[in-house]
């Protein structure tokens, strides 16, 4: 089957190309620069009508059966019209151009738990508008592009929604915004976070290899899939758990402190500001310093089976990935603390 994966060389696309071509999918890759690390490479631009592909490009694509959508780096501290630009004019333009190609049954659309903002309750697969406020512009976007997703009529669209994905991958691509590698650098330092019970409860990671996987079997799989689905490691590590664990390869004990929306105390949150500051922790970060909506178990239950297992010590391989790489930059004479 040939597949179009749009945002081919983020994380989380290098994953899915990497899964097509593994099972044997003939893969063609959009991304800015047009540079392929599986199958061919286009180059494109999503917030351009058709991609920014001519004529010769699109007609090339005429038997392309899936495509995925999987553009946009997480960024929770960038520009607002910048994000909803790219977020939701992209998404309609990834819809427009498939629905546009003769041969796509299927589009999968890359969405995120973000997009449920601060909403309350037991929330499930079906659940968007349910009255949630959202703490930064990248929510809200997140939103959005659902909401056009979830409204296509002319294309069947497959929505799978992921929490922070953690995992190996070539250096270069491991994010550290918009996630718990925010914060390493911070930590890190011996500077203390605060969270609501400490960090004590999921924060819905996921192995970003398995994400990978998830989006392949959804884009080729025969048959129907799921309007909706979710994806995160069934253990639901929590907040704390996977901070200790990037912390683990510096031989540091991330200094977790107890507080919440009222608590914490200004001297404390004083300093985390100042950290904050220094360290180069964006201010969207602290906003995630209390629990993510409660998500229904049962929404793991809409996924294509059999779903692959988490590598082992998935969540820590980041760390000595970006460890060997020496890609967390600390402060020139600074020295990391070992607790």
């Amino acid at each position: 089957m040939k597949v179009l994966v749009i945002g081919s060389t983020g994380y989380l696309g290098h994953w899915v190309g990497a899964s097509l071509t593994e099972a044997g999918h003939q893969v063609v890759e959009v991304s800015r620069r047009g540079h392929a690390r599986h199958g061919t490479g286009l180059a494109g631009d999503v917030t351009a009508t058709g991609l920014g592909l001519g004529p010769k490009e699109l007609a090339e694509l005429s038997d392309v059966a899936a495509v995925v959508s999987c553009f946009g780096s997480v960024d929770w501290d960038a520009d607002p019209s910048r994000l909803v630009n790219l977020h939701v004019t992209g998404t309609r333009n990834v819809l427009d151009t498939a629905a546009g190609l003769p041969g796509v049954r299927r589009v999968v659309h890359t969405s995120s738990l973000l997009a449920l903002g601060r909403a309350e309750g037991l929330v499930g697969n079906r659940e968007l508008a349910v009255g949630q406020s959202f703490r930064n512009w990248y929510e809200y976007a997140k939103y959005r592009a659902e909401a056009v997703a979830r409204r296509e009529s002319r294309v069947p669209v497959s929505i799978v929604r992921f929490g922070p994905l953690l995992g190996p991958a070539p250096a270069g691509l491991v994010p550290r915004t918009g996630g718990p590698l925010q914060a390493l650098p911070t930590l890190l330092q011996g500077m203390p976070l605060i969270l609501e019970r400490g960090g004590r409860y999921p924060v819905y990671a996921g192995d970003v290899a398995v994400a990978g996987q998830v989006i392949a079997e959804l884009a080729t799989r025969p048959g129907e899939v799921p309007e909706v689905c979710t994806y995160f490691d069934p253990a639901r590590p929590t907040l704390a758990r996977v901070l200790h664990e990037l912390c683990r390869p510096w031989n540091v004990v991330p200094r977790l402190v107890e507080g919440g929306t009222r608590g914490g105390g200004r001297p404390v949150r004083w300093l985390q500001r100042q950290a904050a500051r220094r360290m180069g922790l964006g201010a969207g970060a602290l906003e995630y310093t209390a629990p993510l909506p409660d998500l229904d178990p049962a929404v793991l239950d809409a996924l294509p089976r059999p779903v692959p297992a988490e590598r082992p010590g998935y969540l820590s391989a980041t760390a000595d990935l970006l460890r060997d790489a020496r890609r967390v930059l600390l402060p020139v004479d600074a020295e990391v603390s070992h607790r």
